[in-house]
């Protein structure tokens, strides 16, 4: 290995230095990205008649409600609720816009009845408007579904207003890591043709 390192030690480090440009510009070429992120409570009210929230009621209406999460993080990822919030937003609805904004639409599961939605945006503004658009378009939908299946059962937003942040980009990060690929890469590739070259001549 010390032998491999001092016979191609200029050409790796060449090599690496060529990635860290690359990494450079990078970091220069790619825009910035915005992300857009809030939570939705799922909420059960009790039964009006249950006087015992410890009764089996109040144990059924927990356990309803995070059953009813799943479904609503189902619902979000769906094109049917992209559909919806590409009309608020003001995007025509087709097979292009659904694939692309669906891919900018993420919803986690945070805790047995909390739901994250995150959405992305190429602005500031347009990752808030999406997030807004999504979380109107499934409350809305989900209070229509609930009307003739479980009316105690609802969604509420735990703010009105999504944090957005901005991506994590970092020069020194980009170039180092553009450095390190390609030094390996460099060392992998000269360790090859070193094997060749020392199988041709046996």
């Amino acid at each position: 290995m010390i032998l491999f390192l001092k016979k191609y030690r200029i050409k790796i480090l060449l090599v690496g230095i060529l990635s860290a440009i690359v990494g450079i510009a990078l970091f220069f070429l790619l825009p910035v990205k915005y992300y857009s992120s809030g939570s939705i409570f799922v909420k059960r009210e009790i039964y009006p008649y249950a006087t015992d929230h410890f009764t089996y009621e109040g144990y059924y209406g927990q356990q309803a409600a995070m059953s009813y999460t799943n479904s609503v993080i189902g619902l979000i990822k769906s094109e049917d609720i992209t559909a919806r919030s590409l009309i608020q937003i003001g995007e025509v609805v087709n097979e292009k816009n659904l694939r692309k904004y669906m891919q900018k639409i993420k919803a986690v599961k945070t805790g047995p009845q909390v739901i994250t939605i995150i959405t992305k945006g190429n602005t500031l503004s347009d990752a808030q408007s999406l997030w807004g658009a999504v979380s109107t378009s499934i409350i809305s939908t989900m209070q229509k579904i609930n009307s003739q299946n479980d009316p105690y059962v609802g969604l509420i937003k735990v703010s009105d207003e999504p944090i957005t942040k901005e991506s994590f980009k970092n020069i020194y990060v980009s170039t180092t890591v553009g450095f390190l690929l390609g030094c390996l890469l460099a060392m992998v590739i000269f360790s090859i043709k070193n094997y060749l070259t020392s199988h041709k001549r046996k």
